[in-house]
Order: structure tokens, then sequence, then C-alpha cells
């Protein structure tokens, strides 16, 4: 492996620490959100309702909230997934395992995690139609090219698991012919 792709790989291995720290940090302030919304005093409910309420000439239940907070957790919870699979299958494929079981695991929990990453935003966004607020953030996207990106993405990620087994399938082969 040369120096260039060794860079690059240690690079990637801690960006993708760096994001799973922020997925931990995102997913402990929604929880103390979730956790706040049920805790506080009416009056500051109230206010908190109207800031939350832009657009609407709805009032959104604190369940509601609760529950988004929920689902926006899960989604967080899916990034930090997908985050440790990819940092352990760089250091497998740093130290030069390539077709080792592991790493079909991790692509199995990628696989599983964008999956579920694709269904929570489906559902987020109806949350966000029933409280009528559109646009809210670049992660909680309303557009159908997002969701036909994570479609894609799961095409690739699919057809890396299929070409990962095989490649297992040929190492086990190769080292049995030996």
């Amino acid at each position: 492996m040369n120096l260039f792709t060794k860079t690059v790989l240690k690079f990637l291995s801690i960006m993708s620490l760096i994001a799973q720290f922020l997925c931990a940090f995102a997913g402990l302030i929604l929880l103390f959100a979730a956790g706040s919304l049920l805790l506080v005093p009416n009056g500051v409910k109230q206010q908190l309702l109207q800031y939350v309420d832009l657009n609407s000439n709805t009032n959104p239940s604190v369940w509601l909230l609760v529950l988004s907070c929920l689902v926006a957790l899960a989604i967080i919870a899916c990034l930090f997934i997908i985050m440790y699979s990819l940092h352990k299958m760089i250091g497998n494929i740093y130290v030069q395992d390539f077709f080792v079981s592991q790493n079909l695991k991790y692509l199995k929990l990628i696989l599983i995690a964008i999956t579920s990453f694709t269904i929570l935003q489906f559902i987020s966004q109806l949350f966000f139609a029933k409280l009528h607020a559109y646009n809210v953030s670049n992660i909680f996207s309303n557009s159908s090219p997002s969701l036909i990106g994570n479609i894609l993405l799961l095409a690739i990620i699919y057809t890396l698991y299929v070409v990962f087994k095989y490649g297992i399938y040929l190492q086990e082969d190769s080292n049995n012919m030996i």
C-alpha cells in the first residue's frame, strides 16, 4: 500500500472518529431536549412551542415534538453506526485485511443503518408535514432527489456487500487449496 493510500485511510479514520463524537454529542443534546420538553413548566413550554411553530397556524403537542426528537435520535444513532462501521472497516483495510468476515459484518451494519436512516427520514418528513415545517435542515430534506440518492447509496452498498461476500468465499477457497 502506497503512502498516499495510507494517508487517505488515516484521514478517513480520523474523520469517522470525529463524526462519531459529534453524533454522540448530538444524541445527548436530543435526549436532553426531549426530557426537557416533558419537565419544563407550562409557561416556558408555551413559549417554546410558539418559537418552534413558525410556519403553522396550529399548535403542535409536546408529545409530537418529543416523538420527533426520538426519531431524530434514532437517525443520529444510524449515522453513528455507519461511522463506527466505516471506522472499523478502514482499520481492517489499513492493515490489508480486505476480504475478512469482519468487513462483511460491518458492510451489513452499514446497509441496515442506511435502510433505517431512509425509513426514519421518511417518518421525520411526515412529522414536519404535520407541523407544516418545511426545509428545516439539510439532514431532513423534503426532496425526492434525497430519497433517490439514499436508494442509490443502498444499491451501491449492497453491491459492495455482494462483492465482499464473494471475495471472502474466494479467499477461503484459495486458502483451502494451499
